[in-house]
Formats: structure tokens, sequence, C-alpha cells
């Protein structure tokens, strides 16, 4: 991708339109006021496009740390919206945003109160629970947010992604810092979180993993960025200069907030798990599952799978695909696994689990998605229902999926 070649995660034409029409209408903002996106003159980069005989300019995001700032409704979540939904997929002429570009390995991160954890090694992130309780394994049917945001990230992690969208509106106050008030009165022995301040330059220095970072309200994640854009009222600039300014001014007071604890030297364990067949197969009794919404599955068992913590997830038609998907996956290559013992195991991890997939639509096209006990809500026949979606949806519903038993870390 050239994107990768040229050391980039992201990238926005100048002259993009950005802000849409409203929260649930996606087409572009037609006001007469409206700011057309142009590019910091430091960051910017041109690409050329021999299909289309020209080149385009605009901001080029390298790999590492960026932030996006700015004072309330200037246009920083705009902006991250743009990246992490809009760029990566194509979009139709006219959309505004037809060359945003992120990579296709991207993951937004959020926290997700209440969503199931299973068998994921949060350890990276939240370690010594009170009463010797372990997070190497952890598991849970009601995550709280810090918990659930620590999951998401190592389970995009395991899915090889490469790049992380994190808007602190959406994220647990307590995973992303804790100032020098609070560590004062609360010691660091007993509070089993490692902020994700702590985490996110050994997360990019030792596994290359680059974060595009919203934030408004924690001036001391200057210290850990690579680059500092801000929005002022939709214009984007580079601050980098000024904040790193800012971080050297105050370098004479120590902040426990960027203080080097021994936890922040070293990332952490990305475990791999194995999904467990028998967990994602059809319901029994030849119930069928419906696509209820864009993020709402249920099961006719009285199952519900909310996938309302994917945000990437855009159109129904790709839960309609992700749904489909788990049951072929549990039939077609979890249960057919020679190390398999009726479906019960495997020596596939979750990650080669969905590669194959993928492989398999590449090979026989997406009709392969075609499950009979899926039912496809009224909407005709399956002509158009399925649209592709990426195998981090996928792994994401299977990690939402609320039934005993889904994963563990050790093969049998």
């Amino acid at each position: 991708m050239e994107l990768t070649k040229r050391g980039l995660v992201a990238f926005v034409a100048n002259g993009s339109v950005l802000p849409r029409q409203s929260g649930d209408d996606d087409r572009p903002l037609t006001d007469t006021g409206v700011v057309k996106f142009q590019s910091p003159k430091t960051l910017e980069v041109t690409f050329q496009l021999p299909s289309l005989a020209t080149t385009i300019t605009g901001l080029g995001i390298p790999a590492g740390i960026t932030l996006i700032v700015g004072g309330g409704f200037h246009g920083k979540s705009t902006l991250l919206n743009a990246l992490s939904h809009a760029g990566i997929y194509n979009q139709i002429p006219g959309d505004g945003r037809e060359f945003c570009i992120s990579l296709k390995q991207s993951m937004k991160i959020r926290s997700e109160d209440g969503r199931k954890v299973a068998g994921v090694n949060i350890s990276a992130f939240i370690d010594n629970l009170p009463f010797g309780k372990g997070t190497q394994e952890f598991g849970s049917e009601d995550a709280s947010g810090s918990t659930s945001q620590a999951a998401n990230i190592i389970e995009a992690l395991e899915m090889g992604s490469t790049n992380l969208f994190v808007d602190e509106d959406t994220c647990a106050t307590n995973f992303m810092i804790r100032d020098d008030k609070m560590m004062e009165l609360v010691a660091p022995h007993k509070e089993p979180i490692t902020p994700f301040i702590h985490k996110v330059r050994s997360l990019y220095k030792q596994h290359g993993v680059s974060t595009i970072l919203v934030i408004g309200g924690s001036g001391d994640y200057f210290q850990v960025a690579d680059h500092v854009l801000m929005m002022d009222s939709y214009a984007c600039l580079d601050v980098t200069d000024k904040a790193k300014a800012i971080v050297e001014r105050h370098n004479g007071i120590k902040s426990a907030a960027t203080s080097n604890e021994p936890s922040s030297s070293s990332f952490g364990t990305i475990t791999n798990r194995y999904p467990i067949g028998n967990a994602f197969l059809p319901p029994p009794n030849n119930s069928k599952i419906n696509v209820r919404a864009r993020t709402i599955v249920t099961y006719g068992d009285g199952l519900e799978l909310d996938l309302g913590g994917l945000e990437q997830i855009v159109h129904k038609s790709q839960t309609h695909a992700i749904a489909s998907s788990i049951q072929q996956i549990a039939t077609r290559l979890l249960s057919n696994d020679p190390s398999a013992n009726g479906g019960n195991a495997t020596t596939l991890t979750l990650a080669t689990v969905l590669r194959r997939w993928n492989e398999l639509i590449d090979r026989e096209g997406l009709d392969v998605v075609l499950s009979s006990s899926f039912n496809n809500g009224g909407d005709g026949d399956y002509n158009g229902v399925h649209a592709r979606p990426r195998m981090l949806e996928i792994a994401g519903a299977m990690n939402r999926l609320r039934r005993d038993g889904t994963f563990r870390q050790n093969p049998r």
C-alpha cells in the first residue's frame, strides 16, 4: 500500500468535505459555510493517480502517535470519524471523503461497559486485582469501562491491527490517564490499571502499532506524541512544535501521569486465543438468526449479539454477512480441523481461522457466507443483502458472543 511505503498511516486530501448532514445521515454537509479540509504545509504530501491522470495533495499522518486537539465543536471528532470510517472503505463520487484513506487494519477503540470478554490477556493494562484474581486469561459477562477498553485493544492487536483510532469522548477516563493528585492519594500498588498514556509509546516501539488520538482534556499526552494537530474552526493546524515547547517549559515539574514507571518500559504480552467450534454453531432445533439492525443480531434460542461497540460496521448488509460468517466458520473451518474433537478443540488461532476464511471468500466469492440458519429479516432474496465485512469485525462479533466456552488460550 502506498501509505506504508511513505511511512504514513492515513491521508486526507485537500478540498475534502468531512462534516456530515447529521449523526444518522452520512451525506456530506452542503451548507454555504462548510469548511473544506486543508492540510498544514508541514505535513503535506502528494500522490500520483495514474488511472485519473492527475495528482492529489493533502495531509499525510505519519506512523507513530498523533494527537488531534482543539476546542469543543471545532472538528476533532469529525476528522477522526472521516479517517476511521470513510478511510477504510471506498467512497462514491460526491461523498466528499473519496480521498480520505487509512490503513485497512486500522481499528476504532472505545470503552464498552457491559460487554462480554472471553479469555483475553489484559495484563498489559490491568493486573494485581484484589483477592489475587488474575488477568492473563480474563473473562467477564459484564466488563467495566476500563477492562472492556483493554480487551478491545488486545483483541485488535491479536488480529494484527496496525493503527488504532481513539476518541477520549468514548473512553474510560481511568484507563486513559491518572493525574498527580489521584496517584498521590491512591498508591500505584493499589491501582490495577496502567493507563494508556504509559503504554502508547511502547505499543508503537515494540509492535509498530500507531495511534491517532483525539484528546481535549489532558496535555500530559503531549509528552508521548510524535505529532500534534489542532482543529480550529475546522481548520487543521500543525502545533507539534508549540506542544513540545509546552512540555519543555514544564520539564522541571514532576508529573506522575507521565513518569517512567517500571511497567511503562515494556508493552506486555499479546496472547493468541483458540476459538472453540461448538460455541459458534447455529442454534439448535433449526431456530433462525435474524439481523434486527446494524448493531443487533438475535438468535432463535433467545441470545442477542450486540455489535454496538464495533463502530466501523457502517451498514446492515455487513452485519448480515458477519452473522452468516460465524456459522459457516464454525461448520466449515473449526469442526473440520483435523485436530478438533467433535468441534470442541482446535490448533487454529482466531487470527488463522479468519485469515483462512478471508482467503475462502477471495476464492469462492461472497456467496460462501450464505447459511441455512440465516433469516434475512424479510429483505427478499439474498441478492444484495450481504456486503463483505472486514475480518476485524467478524472477530469482534465472535468475541462478543454470549455463549459459554467460546475461546481458550491453549490448543488441545
